[in-house]
């Protein structure tokens, strides 16, 4: 009796297999090093990295950092990475070290869903956004007596000694650059000076030029800084700290960043890395993530309430209307911006 009950098991589980319900693990005994961020480690293990796990049985391997030291690694050794999950910024700079490799975009399966904009911001040989990014300013409505609509609104005298700004250096200090510019109807690459002029008129009210939005989060819960600009994702991780935070959109328009995959040159797993990106884009982990609030979907499919949507750059009206700043400009100016900018803000 007890061989006849093996054989009927054994048997139920060859039918399983032919009829697809235990499926293949195509990947099985490949590893993936992935260079990504810090932040929302948990959720991303539990939304990405373990699905993928599961549904090819390759092995993660997430190193993750401040942006600035991950692109200092990849470009020493290329040769240790697959995968580079990374802002825009950051992004044009490892293609420029030569670093980051073309794709072949045919083997991604979800990329017609996404928006017409994330599909290929840095050409179409490279890899797509998974997310967008916002500029906006975050004020503390118990401290910040200004009413704040617009960037310009920064520059008011009665905001001596409280807000904070994103240095240079960061991944938003092209953003705020770009929309310090637009505040004054000035061209980045065109009226640097007159820039440079305004945001020296501004130093009096700057508290901190800072490199973490982390931290800067912390000087607003802790009174340090009634006004910041950030990031919307940032203002989610904020307001959950205190509901007086109020977020604006400025009058002169929402400068935006991506944060794009790519593949890393040099790579023997490439069809691997292929494989993590298309998982990455795809409706399943895009709308997991927008539930549990760690990224904008990209994908034009997410249906998300006003609720579940709230702080998002999430929507068509909303992404058509986005402003992007020219990383071609950028590359060629920031060099000389960071040194203009370490003149005039050098006691921060």
């Amino acid at each position: 009796m007890k061989k006849l009950v093996s054989l009927l098991v054994l048997l139920l589980v060859m039918s399983l297999a032919v009829c697809g319900v235990a499926e293949d693990k195509p990947f099985a005994g490949q590893t993936l090093t992935i260079s990504t961020f810090s932040f929302n480690a948990e959720l991303l293990q539990k939304n990405i990295y373990d699905p993928f796990e599961e549904l090819t049985g390759c092995t993660l391997v997430v190193d993750s950092g401040n942006n600035a030291q991950r692109v200092t690694k990849i470009i020493e050794s290329p040769e240790d990475y697959d995968v580079v999950i990374i802002g825009d910024m950051f992004v044009k700079q490892l293609m420029e070290a030569g670093v980051i490799d073309t794709i072949d975009a045919t083997q991604l399966t979800n990329l017609d869903a996404l928006y017409e904009t994330a599909r290929a911001p840095m050409g179409e040989e490279y890899g797509p956004a998974y997310t967008f990014n916002r500029l906006g300013i975050v004020y503390d409505s118990a401290y910040c007596d200004v009413e704040i609509k617009s960037l310009a609104d920064l520059w008011n005298p009665e905001l001596v000694d409280s807000i904070a700004i994103p240095d240079m250096t960061a991944t938003t200090g092209p953003l705020f650059y770009y929309a310090a510019a637009a505040a004054f109807d000035l061209t980045p690459g065109v009226d640097d000076e007159a820039i440079f002029a305004k945001l020296a008129e501004l130093k009096p009210n700057v508290v901190k030029t800072y490199t973490s939005a982390n931290d800067t989060i912390t000087m607003l819960n802790q009174g340090e800084v009634s006004v910041a600009v950030l990031l919307d994702y940032s203002y989610t991780t904020a307001k959950n700290a205190n509901p007086d935070y109020i977020w604006v959109d400025p009058a002169e328009g929402s400068f935006s960043c991506y944060n794009m995959l790519n593949v890393i040159k040099g790579t023997d797993v490439k069809d691997l890395a292929m494989a993590f990106i298309d998982f990455y884009l795809s409706h399943e982990v895009q709308l997991a993530e927008a539930l549990d609030g760690v990224d904008s979907p990209v994908r034009m499919d997410v249906e998300l309430t006003p609720e579940q949507s709230a702080n998002f750059t999430y929507g068509e009206e909303m992404v058509n209307s986005l402003l992007l700043p020219d990383w071609e400009v950028i590359s060629a100016n920031q060099a000389k911006w960071i040194e203009n900018w370490n003149s005039v803000f050098s006691v921060q």
